[in-house]
């Protein structure tokens, strides 16, 4: 098995040598260019799983594309052959412009004008999505100086990841470089085996399907949340396909924490098993700070404690009521106890405050 694995490593590289084939979205000068085989430290975990059943053989796995589809069909991402009927054409290969026009719409971005594509090599039809894939970030080209962006070329699963970690907020060279290991871990490969070769149109439906329900690195909703949030998807239908969960806290997970006063902290704080308040000054940069990464930390937990925030001047009696003495202050309240928190400014730390306590 070792030299098996051996030999097919040295064809690999002698194949990448031989191609001489420009860099594909070359971030930089100095980036690991993407060529049409996957870097030699992926290449080892994908060789190690061809020994095991391959789920795309399986009628079953090209059914779930197909309903999968339908989904983002029903939602307005993805149009298929047709766009009055679902009838895709999913076994069928791709090329990047293709997958381009799949990406840019299932993540809800605007067609660009066509003037704004700076590729020669891109079709009519394809070159507002291209435009916009290129300004987003998410697509540089195959050779950017010269204008070619590679739009016949085919899809590997590295490229495909790469696209949308990028879009999803991880930096060029990093997502490219760390394609597979990052795409597992934010399970946009769910469903499919790890491969090198090109890719079908039912691989591009099962990681965008994937990507839904995964988030941007600086948000805490899912893409299909967020999207529900800009009007670009149906919130009721998103729900019916299970793509949606019921919160404890269904507002705050729309809008964050609620802003409180005198009057309604007691109704919507203290009748709460678990509630969390931010109390702050305006005009003061550590509040402010502050209250920013307690916004994210209230959607974040939106499952497990009501979250507020309220003005100093808005406080009244309570700032002696609870020794509030300092801005900004965090108080967690269990049953209408209150626990002291830490008014740290990382957003992660406080959401686990929250949980631990």
């Amino acid at each position: 098995m070792k030299r098996l694995y051996l030999g097919l490593l040295t064809v690999i590289i002698l194949f990448s040598v031989a191609c001489s084939k420009p860099s594909v979205d070359d971030s930089s000068e100095a980036a690991t260019t993407e060529t049409t085989t996957i870097t030699v430290e992926s290449t080892e975990a994908m060789t190690s799983s061809e020994t095991d059943e391959n789920p795309e053989n399986s009628s079953e796995v090209l059914q779930k594309s197909y309903e999968n589809g339908n989904i983002l069909y029903q939602l307005g991402l993805f149009n298929g052959v047709s766009t009055v009927t679902y009838d895709p054409n999913l076994e069928g290969d791709m090329n990047r412009e293709e997958a381009m026009k799949m990406i840019v719409s299932a993540l809800g971005w605007e067609p660009a004008d066509e003037s704004e594509c700076p590729f020669d090599d891109v079709s009519a039809w394809a070159r507002p999505f291209v435009g916009r894939a290129y300004l987003q970030g998410i697509a540089l080209g195959t050779v950017p100086k010269e204008n070619k962006f590679g739009a016949k070329d085919p899809v590997t699963m590295q490229q495909l990841l790469t696209f949308y970690l990028r879009a999803l907020g991880y930096e060029p060279s990093y997502a490219y470089e760390n394609a597979i290991r990052l795409g597992e871990m934010k399970e946009l490969t769910k469903g499919l085996r790890l491969t090198e070769d090109y890719l079908k149109r039912y691989h591009l439906v099962m990681v965008t399907y994937n990507a839904l329900g995964t988030n941007k690195l600086d948000s805490p909703k899912t893409l299909v949340e967020e999207l529900i949030t800009e009007g670009k998807v149906d919130q009721s239908l998103a729900e019916s396909f299970g793509l949606v969960k019921e919160y404890l806290y269904a507002a705050q997970r729309e809008q964050g924490a609620a802003n409180l006063d005198e009057e309604s902290f007691e109704a919507q704080i203290l009748n709460e098993k678990k509630a969390v308040v931010l109390f702050y000054q305006s005009g003061s940069e550590l509040s402010e700070e502050t209250l920013t990464s307690f916004h994210i930390a209230a959607i974040t937990l939106a499952d497990e404690a009501k979250a507020g925030v309220i003005e100093k001047a808005e406080a009244g009696a309570l700032l002696t009521d609870y020794n509030i003495t300092s801005f900004p202050t965090i108080k967690l309240f269990k049953n209408g106890e209150a626990i002291t928190l830490p008014p740290v400014q990382d957003t992660d730390t406080l959401v686990q405050w929250v949980k631990n306590n």
